[in-house]
């Protein structure tokens, strides 16, 4: 990343034709407005496909005092719900992905010679880190030496890791930082899917005990099924 720009010149830049016609002279606009648009009815269908069946089910599985119409209102309910919320979700997590490209590209071409002085103030050179950070992570600079900024990344898809999570975190606050029933569920559930997931990496690290063979998945399983229905 290129350390000679400042947050004005930066917001010059992203209206400057020039500059967004070599940015997306790989990956055009219009790739990432299908990708958002993809992702916004891929998640809705997908929101539905899952909710539908497991709020039928439960609905009149434990909803035996409601009237049948009442039964349908709540499926119908939470159904929209979680389709809405994926289908938000996914939108929003592409237009941050696509708008982080994007910021992350005019950053290394714009390198100031466009009148800038070269010695820049304090504030300049502190806004200047701020908008690198928060633009590309705090290992921006290991990322421009490891990245070939010659090969396009494909729509939709994050060009560094730590453009997922901004762009996750984000989403994730928006989206789904308001308590439901449906949130709430899906929390929990992703909460649990990185808890095994770690123990996974730990394990291909070769970090201990998560590594000892005695533990492996076979062999590990039905004392956690064991652990966990204890529990509850």
């Amino acid at each position: 990343m290129n350390n000679n720009e400042t947050a004005p010149h930066l917001i010059d830049a992203a209206t400057n034709h020039d500059s967004l016609h070599t940015i997306s002279s790989t990956t055009s606009a219009w790739d990432e407005v299908a990708a958002i648009i993809s992702g916004l009815i891929g998640g809705g269908r997908y929101g539905l496909k899952i909710r539908i069946p497991h709020a039928f089910v439960m609905t009149f599985l434990f909803g035996n005092k409601l009237p049948f119409r009442r039964k349908l209102q709540v499926i119908a309910k939470l159904a929209a719900e979680h389709s809405i919320n994926l289908a938000s979700f996914a939108c929003l997590y592409k237009f941050l992905l696509a708008s982080l490209k994007v910021l992350s590209r005019l950053i290394p071409q714009n390198d100031g010679s466009g009148g800038a002085p070269v010695h820049s103030g304090i504030l300049r050179r502190l806004i200047k880190s701020v908008v690198s950070m928060v633009i590309n992570g705090p290992f921006s600079s290991s990322l421009k030496r490891t990245l070939n900024p010659s090969v396009s990344t494909p729509a939709g898809i994050p060009q560094h890791p730590y453009h997922a999570f901004l762009a996750g975190a984000v989403g994730g606050y928006i989206v789904w930082g308001r308590y439901s029933s449906v949130n709430y569920q899906l929390i929990l559930y992703l909460s649990s899917r990185i808890l095994v997931g770690c123990i996974k990496l730990a394990r291909e690290k070769g970090i201990r005990p998560f590594s000892w063979k005695k533990l492996k998945f076979a062999n590990s399983y039905p004392y956690g099924a064991a652990v966990i229905w204890g529990t509850v």
